[in-house]
C-alpha cells in the first residue's frame, strides 16, 4: 500500500514538472513574440515616417533643381558636386541626400525615329560601334527588332511572340530575350562595361556632355579618339561645358564633328537620380528616388528602397 502511494506521488510529481516546463516553454515562446512583435511595429513604424520625411525631401530637392537655371549641369555645380553632403534635420531625424545628374548614356528608348522602326541617323555609328566593343555583333538586330514598333524580321534576326516591341520601362525588360544575360546587361567588374555602360532609360534624346564617361565618348564619333576623349574630360573637371562655343574650346576636339553631335549630346540634365539616408536613434534606411525635370517641374519616376 505504502508502495502504491509512493508510485502515485512520483507520477504526480513528474506530471506537474512535466506542466511546469511546457507553462515555462510558453511563457518564453510568448516573451520572444512579444519582443519580436515590438520589433515588427517598431520597424514598420519607422519605415513609415521614413517615406513620409522622403516624400517632404522630394519636394525640397525638386524645388532646388526646378531653381537651377543654369543652361547646363555638371559636378562642379555645387548642388551635384557631392563634395558636401545635403542634409535637413527634422527633430531627432536626420536625412542625407545626394543629387546626381543623369542624362550621361544613350537612351534606348530614343534609338528610333517617330516611326519606331528607323534607326537615327546619328545614332548608326555610335549603335554599330557598341555592339562592336560588346563582342556582341549579332544582338545587335535582335535587339532592334525586340524594341520596333513592327513585326518585319531585320536581316540576320527574328521575330516571336514574346517581342515586346515598343518602348521599355526598365533595362531588365531585356532579360526576356535569352540572348541578353544579367553578365552582358549589366556591368561587369572584370571588363568594365556592358549593356548598361552605354544605354538607359534616365536620360533623353541627348548625352549631357558634362557628364558622359569615358566609354560613352568612346562611341559617339569616329574623330573622337582617346586623345580627345582625355581633352574633354580635363576641360571638364575645370570648367563646365555649356554650349557648343565651349565645346570647340577644348584642345582637339574635331570642329567638323560638332554638326555630326548636334542631336546627340546636349548640357543640361532632364533626369536626376536621388540617394536618401534616413537616420534616427540607431536605425537607418536608405531610399533612391529618380525625379524627370520638366520646365520647372520635377516629378518622381522611379522609387527604390
Amino acid at each position: 500500500m505504502s508502495v502504491g502511494c509512493r508510485g502515485s506521488r512520483g507520477f504526480i510529481l513528474v506530471v506537474v514538472m512535466f506542466i511546469s516546463v511546457l507553462i515555462l516553454s510558453a511563457a518564453t515562446s510568448l516573451a520572444w513574440f512579444a519582443r519580436l512583435e515590438m520589433r515588427r511595429v517598431s520597424d514598420e513604424e519607422f519605415a513609415m515616417v521614413s517615406r513620409s520625411l522622403v516624400d517632404v525631401v522630394c519636394i525640397k530637392v525638386a524645388g532646388w533643381i526646378a531653381g537651377d537655371g543654369n543652361e547646363y549641369d555638371s559636378k562642379l555645380e555645387q548642388l551635384y558636386s557631392g563634395e558636401i553632403p545635403l542634409s535637413l534635420s527634422f527633430n531627432d531625424w536626420n536625412v542625407i541626400i545626394k543629387i546626381t545628374p543623369l542624362d550621361s548614356q544613350f537612351s534606348i528608348n530614343g534609338i528610333f525615329l517617330p516611326d519606331g522602326m528607323t534607326l537615327r541617323n546619328e545614332y548608326e555609328y555610335p549603335w554599330g560601334r557598341i555592339w562592336t566593343r560588346l563582342d556582341a555583333i549579332l544582338l545587335s538586330p535582335v535587339i532592334l527588332d525586340f524594341l520596333d514598333r513592327d513585326n518585319v524580321p531585320r536581316p540576320g534576326s527574328r521575330e516571336e511572340d514574346f517581342f515586346l516591341n515598343r518602348k521599355i520601362s526598365d533595362m531588365s525588360e531585356l532579360l526576356n530575350l535569352p540572348e541578353v544575360t544579367p553578365r552582358i546587361l549589366y556591368e561587369d567588374v572584370s571588363d568594365g562595361i556592358a549593356i548598361d555602360t552605354f544605354f538607359t532609360i534616365y536620360t533623353d534624346d541627348k548625352i549631357n556632355i558634362n557628364l558622359a564617361t569615358e566609354q560613352v565618348l568612346s562611341v559617339l564619333d569616329p574623330q573622337i579618339d582617346v586623345g580627345v576623349i582625355n581633352s574633354i574630360m580635363m576641360f571638364r573637371a575645370a570648367e563646365n561645358i555649356k554650349n557648343n562655343k565651349d565645346l570647340i574650346r577644348i584642345p582637339g576636339f574635331p570642329v567638323s564633328a560638332t554638326a555630326r553631335l548636334n542631336n546627340v549630346i546636349g548640357y543640361k540634365s532632364n533626369y536626376f537620380a536621388i540617394d536618401i539616408k534616413v537616420e534616427h536613434a540607431n536605425s537607418e534606411r536608405n531610399f533612391k528616388i529618380f525625379l524627370k525635370r520638366s520646365g520647372d517641374t520635377c516629378q518622381i519616376i522611379n522609387w527604390r528602397e
